[in-house]
Order: structure tokens, then C-alpha cells, then sequence
């Protein structure tokens, strides 16, 4: 598995995020009460639309892309959105050793301020986390970011918090048809899981 590099342009004309959370539901037929059980394990799924793409060589490198992801095998970072989530210019990393769970302990954000809120995204270690509470800073300039899917991997001290441009490393779930019209209009939809 190598990670290779996604075309920088066009940009997507339409994501659809998906975070998959398995549960298994049983539902009694006698009493109609719900038991669920979580697996507490998570991953998302993104589709992908870019917008017309017109002429030959401007599909050239997307082509290429299709050709070098070699199907399910190798895997490329998706950005989480075509712009910068956050104005901030502070390296931030995690803040402690082997982190797991839903809670992730950091360092280096400004001091006592609101530094990402509910709803935003952090990559570390190349997994993609969704922010489920707004993240206020210490005036050490440490902060507790809450997190969901939780950590799956031990999070080392120091790795490095990508808060203003977060991506999730993916995979194509299927081959891809490349479409064009007269005119040579292309048009490529793209299916991806989370690789790891």
C-alpha cells in the first residue's frame, strides 16, 4: 500500500461525509424494548463529485490518478474542505503518551481562547476526528479536544494536531467510470472509505 497524491484541482463540486458507527440493535418482540450494543469503532466514507471537466488534457491527471490508486490498493488524503478551517498559525500537538479513547490532551494552541469548535475536524496520525465540543485553551495554551470516532491507534507524545487544513487518508471503494459527453465533457463521481 503506497500513499499517492490526489489531483489539487478542480476542487470537488460536492462531498458527502459519512461517519459509519456500527451498533447492533435487538428489539424484544414481547416487550419492544431496545437493547444496543456499540462497537466503539468508527470510520468514514466520502462521496465525491467534481464539476465538469472539459477537454482532454485537462483529465490527464485525473486519469493518471485513477490508474496509480490501482484500484482498493493504495490510498491518497482527502481534504475535509476546500478551505482553511482555522486563521490560527500555531503548531499544535498532542500532549501525552499512548492517548486513546475520545479525548485528546494538547499543547501549543494560543492561550485562554476558543480554538475549534463543536462540529469542526482534527487529523492526527492520519485518522480523521470530528470535534464534539468547542475546545477553549488553558493559559498554558494546553487544551482537551473531544473527539468522535474514538483514537485507534495509542497517540504518541508530540504528534503533530492538523487543525487548519484536516484531511482523512481514503481509499477508492470501486473503480471508478469516467464519463464524457460531446464535447469532451468529462464528468468523475469517486466512492472512498477511510484507509487503515
Amino acid at each position: 500500500m503506497t500513499t499517492i497524491a490526489m489531483p489539487a484541482t478542480p476542487k470537488p463540486q460536492t462531498m458527502a461525509w459519512r461517519l459509519m458507527m456500527p451498533t447492533q440493535a435487538n428489539i424484544s418482540s414481547w416487550t419492544g424494548r431496545r437493547q444496543v450494543v456499540a462497537s466503539g469503532r468508527g470510520w468514514w466514507e466520502c462521496q465525491f463529485q467534481l464539476p465538469p471537466i472539459v477537454g482532454s488534457s485537462n483529465i490527464n491527471a485525473w486519469r493518471a490518478f485513477i490508474a496509480l490508486a490501482r484500484g482498493t490498493a493504495n490510498d491518497f488524503n482527502v481534504p475535509v474542505d476546500p478551505t482553511a478551517q482555522s486563521a490560527l498559525a500555531n503548531t499544535v500537538s498532542t500532549n501525552g503518551v499512548d492517548q486513546v479513547g475520545r479525548n485528546i490532551a494538547t499543547d501549543g494552541w494560543p492561550v485562554s481562547t476558543t480554538v475549534l469548535q463543536a462540529g469542526q475536524f482534527v487529523t492526527i496520525n492520519d485518522q480523521l476526528l470530528q470535534v464534539t465540543a468547542n475546545v477553549t485553551s488553558n493559559g498554558s495554551g494546553q487544551a482537551t479536544i473531544a473527539v468522535e470516532p474514538p483514537v485507534r491507534q495509542p497517540i504518541t507524545d508530540n504528534s503533530s494536531v492538523e487543525y487548519k487544513n484536516p484531511y482523512c487518508k481514503m481509499y477508492l471503494v470501486e473503480e471508478p467510470n469516467l464519463s464524457v459527453e460531446a464535447g469532451y465533457v468529462y464528468s468523475l463521481a469517486l466512492n472512498l472509505r477511510e484507509a487503515f
